[in-house]
């Protein structure tokens, strides 16, 4: 994708006499911690309109995903849950925590193919990652060169952190303990060792908007009279880092998560964001906006929507398909086509389980489908994004970018952007290999000067 804004960008400044600025500039310990310093030589740009125009987009789909379990189980969570391949302990952990209106929270994957924004997948969720992407934005504007091209363009970056900060206070309704919310945010003690020290910086950070905060895991959480205790501090609110992945039998975390579900329950602790979050920020969810059921309840405007910016994604499984207004053999239709499409499971993260079947064999292909039909896996259209110029150490070229645009509320919230120099990677994701890039916007054209 390349802007007017990118065009003025790359035309008034040469990555190559930044680049070394750049990474200096970002060579802070909370972004080393965060990213190990594998940043991008440059920002990435969005123009007004695409800023915009993408704040009412995730609005759009975060409400189609939400109004699912009303049209397709009529209400009911617990077969809607087992419809999104959820088993019987996670769907019974959603229930628990389960509320209305959902909290609307979350970071979308996307590729710009060109000619607009495609959605990949949708996390909606507290667990996101890229909430430091303020701290790049700053720390970029102390590149002379880019300071001087944002102040001459009057760009702007949100601050995503604290948007997360206003949704999180906004759905706490009970009164907080102390003068100051007091915050724990959770995850799970087999990955709180490798989130410790980041999720640090998160509770470091949260003090300038006013909250108290400690990381920790569920195992260093104790529930006490109806309430739950980090030390001896009594918790206001549970920031939820642990998924519905980790609450399965066989992972022992359900018993560690009990007591922080039973006093939200009781409303001695809010947890944020709820589980039933995982029921729409879930692979197999984005399918079911593909459904014939689900599409003939829908109004022309949403259906323009869903067909312009979610990519063909259906749920992997026997029988016949709707492809292009017809009906074919799923299994066939993948085997002809995999050079065009992926595997994604449903319920896992950070690339896990994904397969590209143009990286594939035609007998790998058929391996992964016949397994993907045993598991709640997706199949979904490949989107090819655009490049966009980079210097990476001595070379200057192209790079695909997966960008990660958060909503809260109702509204842009900020966006991280995540580059490969290879196009026909698999997933644009830190485990490719890419590096890290801030994102700011343009200015509204018909706001004064």
């Amino acid at each position: 994708m390349t802007n007017q804004l990118t065009q003025r960008y790359v035309a008034s400044v040469d990555d190559r006499t930044v680049r070394d600025a750049v990474q200096k500039a970002v060579d802070v310990e909370l972004l080393r911690v965060a990213y190990g310093g594998a940043f991008l030589s440059r920002p990435v740009f969005l123009d007004h309109a695409q800023q915009e125009g993408l704040g009412r987009d995730l609005a759009g789909v975060f409400r189609l995903l939400t109004s699912l379990p009303g049209l397709v189980t009529d209400g009911d969570l617990g077969r809607y849950c087992e419809l999104v391949g959820m088993t019987p302990s996670q769907a019974a952990a959603v229930r628990r925590t389960a509320g209305a209106p959902p909290v609307p929270l979350g970071r979308a994957d996307l590729y710009h193919d060109g000619e607009g924004f495609r959605l990949l997948e949708f996390n909606i969720s507290s667990a996101l990652g890229g909430f430091e992407n303020a701290e790049i934005n700053r720390a970029l504007r102390d590149v002379p060169a880019i300071a001087d091209f944002t102040e001459r363009e009057r760009l702007r970056h949100v601050d995503t952190l604290g948007e997360i900060v206003r949704v999180m206070l906004d759905t706490h309704s009970a009164p907080f303990w102390g003068d100051r919310p007091f915050v724990a945010l959770v995850d799970t003690p087999a990955s709180f060792p490798g989130l410790e020290r980041r999720l640090g910086f998160m509770a470091e950070l949260l003090s300038a908007y006013g909250v108290d905060a400690v990381a920790c895991h569920t195992g260093q959480i104790e529930a006490r009279d109806g309430r739950l205790y980090a030390g001896d501090r009594p918790v206001d609110i549970v920031y939820r880092f642990f998924i519905i992945e980790d609450l399965l039998e066989e992972t022992g975390e359900l018993e560690l998560i009990d007591p922080i579900l039973r006093c939200h329950e009781n409303g001695g602790v809010t947890v944020f964001a709820p589980l039933d979050t995982e029921m729409y920020g879930n692979k197999r969810a984005l399918a079911l906006l593909g459904d014939e059921r689900v599409r003939q309840s829908l109004s022309a405007e949403d259906l323009a929507l869903v067909d312009r910016f979610v990519p063909w994604t259906r749920r992997v499984r026997r029988g016949e398909v709707e492809v292009g207004g017809a009906y074919v053999d799923l299994e066939a239709y993948c085997v002809e086509n995999r050079a065009d499409l992926v595997l994604k499971p449903s319920l896992l993260h950070g690339g896990m389980g994904f397969a590209a079947g143009w990286l594939m064999s035609e007998a790998e292909w058929r391996a992964a489908l016949d397994d993907a039909t045993r598991s709640p896996f997706v199949v979904q259209r490949r989107v090819a994004p655009g490049p966009e110029t980079f210097t990476d150490g001595d070379v200057t070229g192209p790079s695909v970018l997966n960008w990660g645009v958060f909503m809260a509320g109702d509204r842009y919230a900020g966006a991280i952007v995540r580059g490969v120099a290879d196009p026909d990677v698999g997933v644009v994701s830190m485990g490719s290999g890419a590096r890290v890039g801030g994102c700011f916007h343009g200015p509204d054209p018909s706001a004064a000067l």
